[in-house]
């Protein structure tokens, strides 16, 4: 009905034509709605699938995991051995490089020439002979070359911590002979020191001040081609046994004294409460009770001189 009102708005000065074809539209539109809705079902059928290709057995499988295993070995055996060869490789092109340079002063020049020697025929046989040896022939090469090179580099880090390791045992030394002085001059800071305990310092001090001179006369006298006569590790460890002999007992805290505790006040009782009280009638008694006695003119107004 709502339709119809609208299209008649709509279309009131329209032809005989169109109004039924409006009638017509109507007619469709209520036989669709006549129309019962249609209701869906589902229906599940098996669906059987055969596999026309097989798979692998289990031995098959087995086989392939194994060919397959054997193939890991392989690339890691071959990663191996070139990581080896890229090794010796390096060595070589490194301590060529640095024998002109920073490790020049530590090998002779008639070691120098042999060992540059060694490198070169160590570099020609990696392109050569060496191209595809195995992984331990590239170890037992780079060993070889480090039974020189390796002494080399001793030298030089020796010769760049020594010089460190001698100023902390001095600075060591030092401080004990300092904590000496102040003992010598009764100062009040190591006054609780025993005597076996100054006693030690004293034998402490005087026998690795002898060490640390042996150390210094060994280090003027070192030559940086040659193999260390002291290392840094051997004066370090010296220095840790004076520390460990020497800084408890300069480090030894004073021990507590407890002050005297304070007396309390008594209340002033007998003899003393006696003694204040003549005091005051004695200080009572000092004024005079007669004005006249004080002022003998005052008395006698005859005494007065007039001019």
């Amino acid at each position: 009905k709502q339709w119809y009102q609208r299209r008649v708005v709509i279309t009131a000065g329209d032809s005989e034509e169109k109004m039924k074809e409006e009638n017509g539209a109507d007619e469709i539109i209520s036989e669709e709605k006549k129309k019962p809705k249609m209701k869906t079902k589902t229906v599940q059928n098996p669906l059987e699938v055969t596999s026309s290709k097989k798979g692998f057995t289990s031995k098959e499988l087995q086989a392939a995991w194994e060919r397959e295993n054997a193939m890991i070995s392989t690339d890691k055996l071959i990663k191996d051995r070139l990581m080896a060869k890229n090794t010796v490789e390096e060595y070589v092109y490194d301590m060529r490089d640095k024998l002109y340079s920073q490790l020049e002063k530590f090998i002779s020049e008639s070691a120098k020439e042999v060992y540059l020697s060694e490198l070169s025929k160590t570099e020609n046989w990696l392109y050569d002979e060496g191209e595809n040896c195995q992984k331990q022939v590239y170890i037992d090469k780079l060993a070889e070359l480090k039974k020189v090179g390796d002494r080399i580099m001793t030298r030089y880090n020796e010769s760049e911590g020594r010089q460190g390791a001698l100023n902390n045992l001095g600075s060591c030394l030092v401080h004990v002979r300092k904590v000496l002085d102040l003992i010598a001059n009764k100062d009040e800071k190591y006054d609780h020191l025993s005597e076996e305990d100054v006693k030690t310092l004293i034998e402490k001090d005087a026998e690795f001040q002898q060490v640390f001179n042996d150390f210094c006369n060994k280090a003027a006298s070192q030559k940086l081609h040659e193999d260390v006569q002291i290392t840094v590790a051997g004066i370090n460890q010296k220095r840790k046994e004076f520390e460990d002999k020497c800084y408890p007992i300069v480090n030894k805290s004073k021990p507590k004294v407890e002050p005297p505790p304070v007396p309390a006040e008594e209340p002033k009782e007998g003899k003393e409460a006696e003694k204040e009280t003549p005091m005051e009638s004695a200080e009572s008694t000092q004024a005079p009770a007669d004005p006249a006695a004080a002022d003998p003119a005052a008395a006698d107004p005859t005494s007065m001189e007039l001019d």
